[in-house]
């Protein structure tokens, strides 16, 4: 399903409930032609050590019972760096309405039942496929450049040209474009991650950091202004997408 492998982290305070998610991740791995790379933590504070190192997971599997700081309030951090797909596996039933606060793909709870686990990767995986796989091509002047839409940051357009900025730094300038800049970017708007931005930008919402009255931060650090008027209207766009399912996805 995917060429690399996919990332996935454990975080439980118990070495059974640690042994037994590792068995089935390893048994739902010998059933799918994907690779699976498992990272198994006793605690809050190593998981964040390595996301911070090595740049988060695709999946994290978390115990919201623990000692050092509960499953919760550690899905709320990872949101915050949008890293990853949460799903709990849990003993109880109180927390439920508290996993929405960090956003969670799904709630399960302990012992998990096989088919339950491995319904509930398949969706997550399925969504992450989907997701990374989309892309477009764009007409530049020396030839045509596939960008994948997980990588495009935002797009503005500029003399009649579009400028897809990556999340890697990078710029992809289009050709003239001789439709307006709404229609050019309709490929990108009819996936929820893409909102309009005024009449000359598009931005990803997955990539926003934070609102103000008249500015956007993105994740990379940098601030776009806007009307004060456009910013509200992003900032509903962008609570109705994290409290989305897709936003979990």
């Amino acid at each position: 399903m995917t060429r690399v492998p996919l990332r996935i982290a454990v975080c439980d305070d118990d070495e059974f409930c640690r042994q037994e998610i590792l068995s089935l991740l390893n048994e739902y791995t010998e059933q799918h032609s994907f690779q699976i790379s498992v990272s198994i933590y006793a605690n809050p504070s190593d998981l964040m050590e390595d996301v911070f190192r090595s740049g988060g997971f695709d999946i994290y599997l978390l115990d919201i019972i623990m000692p050092e700081e509960n499953g919760i309030q550690l899905g709320i951090r990872l949101r915050q760096i949008n890293s990853g797909k949460i799903i709990y596996l849990t003993s109880s039933t109180e927390y439920a309405i508290d996993s929405y606060r960090a956003k969670a793909f799904d709630y399960i709870l302990k012992p998990p039942e096989k088919e339950v686990l491995f319904a509930s990767l398949d969706e997550v995986i399925h969504s992450i496929t989907a997701r990374t796989e989309k892309s477009l091509i764009v007409k530049t002047k020396g030839n045509s450049v596939r960008l994948n839409f997980d990588h495009i940051l935002y797009v503005e357009s500029v003399n009649r040209r579009n400028i897809y900025h990556l999340i890697d730094g990078d710029a992809v300038e289009s050709n003239s474009i001789r439709t307006s800049f709404a229609e050019s970017v309709q490929e990108l708007l009819k996936d929820s991650r893409f909102v309009l931005c005024g009449s000359s930008h598009v931005l990803n919402l997955y990539y926003i950091k934070a609102i103000g009255s008249d500015s956007l931060v993105l994740k990379d650090g940098n601030t776009l202004y806007f009307a004060k008027k456009v910013c509200r209207e992003v900032r509903s766009y962008w609570s109705d997408f994290w409290m989305s399912k897709e936003g979990s996805k």
